[in-house]
């Protein structure tokens, strides 16, 4: 029954995505004065339809390099290139560009946004700056971005300047000289979707940089500019290294299968296990795992957990070290049923450079996962669990006594019900990305925001109550909220809807027979977000909403790991 659910998600949702995009017209673009005249790192004017931005442009021999200013973005960018295009040969090239990145979009890989603009009747080909915009644009983790430059050396660095495991760059050293693919450093099934979907387009190419994805520990191709030379399409040679059996300490595999389950019925596990991919990993009712001395299970295999009512699996840490269970399944399905994890971290590995950050206690990363009868308590990680990317249906779930925030699920589609928020240090559920249905749900003493929808999210929030919490319900950056027949009880705010980043816009809350009872302010709505009460908007609006939220007056301020 569960399963059916969490497939009815990957239909429900991904319907509203499938309608058909007309080919944008070319836009005209024009600055305040000719372009030639334009000196390097010269601010200026920039005008696009009716809107005026201010921008700082920076002239290469290959590209134009514009920076917004004062807030102000271009097609939601900040930062952003021109080429040139001089001739047919350039305009076919630029258009197969652009249909090479939508191509890696709708593959899940990461893509630029990319169009043609036409300033002083010259046509140029846009493209987006390379950052961390550009990752969450595409629905991954902010993690460190490798640049590659070919001179007389092959030159890797990251973009910001952090250092990273050396061996990451051997390994794409090794890619650009010989065509081999370590899968220890690499996704081999992204890599196989990037040429498969380049070899459309173009002959040969090579990615300029690389994404190291913090969740998977992966790089991930990125291709930027209109250089499209190098690496020939052919196979690749893959190669695997050797598998760490560390984890057979702990489990075993059921005769004549890839189940793995523990050996003993209380197992203490006092190190970083890995479990690799390929395995169906069961738990069953009674079982405990007791995670010390930092220890942790990181999983590229999906979980099966089949507690009971009177026996439910316990996940725990005794010495208060645990650093929790994360599920890395990409595009299996989990199921979590009667589960009681408590006191634990969020996974850092101690490793020199090391890059794989998970700020959850417990983290389900790709595919669908259904969590049933279960219970998170006294989690010290900045997530109690993290959602990401994931299908998910949750029913009479428990999350009480978080340091930081309850659910947070990014990316994500799901459906919940019947669960409870309780005594939770920042917000209770997050949603950033995704689609979300709560329904019949309790928030009780929420520090900052009980529910709250960002980043273009759709939520619907029905018969909930929310008691006790700073701010109740929470719109923000494009996002639209739907509250029906919800209970505000003793609350800071019960309504806010605000703009937080420059990329986004405003949000909205369409509330429905919901009752407020004795908040401070009943709503705080910025302007051009919009508040509708029952069919009637409300026009009572402040300015830079803000700089009140997040600990400044109201709110607590975010906690983020270094």
């Amino acid at each position: 029954m569960t399963h059916k659910h969490i497939l009815f998600i990957l239909i429900a949702f991904s319907l509203s995505s499938c309608e058909g995009k007309k080919e944008d017209d070319i836009a005209i673009f024009q600055f305040e004065k000719p372009l030639s005249d334009i000196k390097n790192n010269e601010q200026i004017n920039f005008y696009i339809e009716s809107d005026t931005v201010k921008v700082n442009v920076i002239k290469t021999r290959k590209f134009i390099s514009i920076q917004c200013k004062n807030g102000k973005r271009v097609y939601r960018k900040k930062k952003f290139r021109l080429y040139q295009i001089k001739n047919s040969e350039d305009l076919e090239l630029a258009k197969s560009i652009i249909a090479f990145n939508e191509d890696l979009k709708s593959n899940h890989l990461i893509g630029l946004i990319s169009k043609l603009v036409t300033i002083e009747d010259k046509d140029y080909l846009f493209q987006e700056e390379i950052g961390k915009r550009l990752i969450e644009s595409n629905s991954k983790r902010e993690g460190v971005i490798l640049k590659i430059e070919f001179a007389s050396s092959t030159i890797i660095e990251s973009i910001k300047g952090e250092k990273i495991n050396q061996d990451f760059i051997g390994s794409i050293v090794e890619l650009i000289d010989s065509n081999k693919l370590n899968t220890k450093y690499f996704s081999a099934t992204n890599w196989t979707k990037f040429q498969k979907v380049a070899k459309k387009y173009f002959k040969n190419i090579t990615p300029n940089y690389y994404y190291l994805n913090p969740v998977t520990y992966k790089l991930e191709p990125i291709f930027s500019g209109v250089l499209v030379n190098g690496l020939s399409l052919k196979d690749l040679e893959i190669h695997s290294p050797e598998i760490s059996l560390d984890f057979l300490s702990f489990f075993k595999y059921l005769e004549d299968s890839n189940t793995l389950v523990l050996k003993n019925k209380n197992t203490l596990i006092n190190e970083k296990i890995i479990i690799p991919k390929g395995h169906n990993v069961i738990l069953k009712g009674g079982e405990t795992i007791d995670l010390i001395n930092s220890g942790s299970i990181l999983s590229y295999s999906s979980f099966t957990i089949n507690g009971e009512k009177a026996e439910m699996v316990k996940i725990k840490s005794s010495d208060s070290s645990g650093q929790g269970l994360h599920i890395i399944q990409i595009n299996d399905s989990s199921k979590i049923n009667f589960l009681e994890f408590s006191n634990q971290f969020s996974l850092y590995d101690t490793l020199k450079y090391n890059n794989q950050i998970l700020p959850s206690a417990f983290t389900i990363y790709g595919g669908g996962v259904s969590i049933e009868n279960s219970v998170f308590s006294n989690l010290k990680s900045e997530d109690a669990v993290n959602l990401f990317r994931t299908n998910f249906y949750i029913d009479r779930m428990k999350i009480e006594n978080t340091f930081s925030d309850a659910l947070d699920a990014d990316f994500c589609n799901g459906f919940m019900k019947n669960c409870s928020f309780i005594n939770c240090g920042n917000d209770g559920v997050d949603i950033s990305g995704g689609n979300l249905e709560i329904s019949e749900s309790k928030f009780l003493n929420i520090k900052d925001k009980a529910i709250s929808a960002g980043e273009e999210s759709n939520l619907k929030a029905i018969k909930c109550s929310i008691k006790n919490s700073s701010m109740g319900i929470i719109s923000k950056d494009l996002s639209v909220v739907e509250s029906i027949e919800n209970k505000l009880l003793d609350c800071e705010i019960g309504y806010c809807a605000f703009q937080k980043k420059g990329e986004f816009g405003p949000g909205e809350i369409y509330s429905s027979n919901d009752k407020i009872t004795n908040c401070s302010v009943d709503h705080l709505i910025e302007q051009k977000s919009k508040l509708t009460i029952n069919g009637e908007r409300i026009k009572v609006f402040q300015n830079n909403v803000i700089d009140y939220l997040y600990g400044k007056k109201y709110g607590k301020a975010t906690f983020k790991k270094n």
